[in-house]
């Protein structure tokens, strides 16, 4: 694996994913304002920011807070709101092309399939990318709700809907896994016959250091805050990439695990037909 991440020169990718994904990650928001807009839940966008305020740096928090209030993409019409989404969606889109193509990198695979296809995939993993949060955030923010409801009528314990809410937590998890499985599933060009297996090692394992190392670089930043000190006004920006590129490195990671898996089960299928024909 640290072979595998030296030759294949995970540092320079990581580097690239970072920067398209730091020019994507505020279309990317005004999207999700967009689409939250048109579903009535406009709202959610703040618990989106809420949610990522538990791992994220403040300062990237409030860079976040201050692009969405001084764009007024989808305020001004329905001509901009409509000019505005096509921008969001291009920006948006070909940062999930840079991933496909580090994600490519990551499993020592050559794309094959035509530029209109990735570009296609791009697109339509934004909208799953999008419908995946609207799902976890309705569990943590309407799961309370629902049980509360739920309680008065039917007289259940509030330590059994204490108990019950402690739950969307590891759901909240759990969705992050399927929705990381789901791209490490469609993003690289490989064999579909031995992808159902490969992915989850690979998911698991950015889910579990994504979460712990994106914490542990919270605190970091937060408690000693030497970024504006040595970057000034685009220290907060600097914070950005930093963790940008730390969650590029630990997806593209994930992906080298999931092929040093699926190399496995290839051996192992190879052997098994071996076996049968002797």
């Amino acid at each position: 694996l640290l072979q595998s991440i030296i030759r294949d020169d995970f540092a320079n990718a990581a580097g690239e994913m970072a920067y398209m994904t730091a020019l994507g990650i505020f279309p990317f928001m005004l999207f999700l304002m967009a689409i939250f807009g048109w579903l009535g839940k406009k709202f959610f966008i703040n618990k989106i920011i809420f949610s990522l305020s538990a791992i994220a740096p403040a300062s990237v928090i409030d860079l976040i807070n201050e692009v969405i209030k001084e764009v007024s993409l989808f305020k001004s019409g329905k001509i901009m709101a409509i000019a505005g989404f096509i921008i969001t969606l291009f920006l948006t889109h070909n940062a999930v092309a840079v991933i496909i193509k580090g994600l490519n990198r990551a499993n020592n695979v050559v794309e094959n399939r035509s530029f209109l296809k990735v570009r296609c995939l791009a697109v339509l993993m934004v909208f799953v990318n999008a419908f995946f949060l609207f799902i976890s955030i309705n569990l943590i923010i309407l799961g309370r709700v629902i049980l509360n409801f739920i309680g008065m009528y039917l007289s259940v314990p509030k330590n059994i809907i204490d108990t019950i809410l402690i739950t969307r937590w590891p759901i909240a998890f759990i969705v992050l896994f399927v929705l990381a499985s789901i791209n490490y599933y469609l993003l690289p060009a490989r064999d579909f016959s031995f992808k159902k297996k490969s992915v989850f090692p690979g998911a698991l394992f950015f889910c579990i250091f994504w979460l712990i190392g994106s914490w542990a670089f919270s605190l970091y930043v937060n408690a000693l805050g030497t970024y504006n000190k040595v970057y000034g006004t685009i220290g907060t920006f600097a914070i950005l990439l930093v963790w940008l590129y730390y969650s590029s490195i630990i997806l593209l990671i994930g992906g080298q695990v999931n092929n040093q898996t699926l190399r496995k089960l290839i051996i192992l299928d190879k052997r098994k037909k071996h076996e049968e024909e002797v």
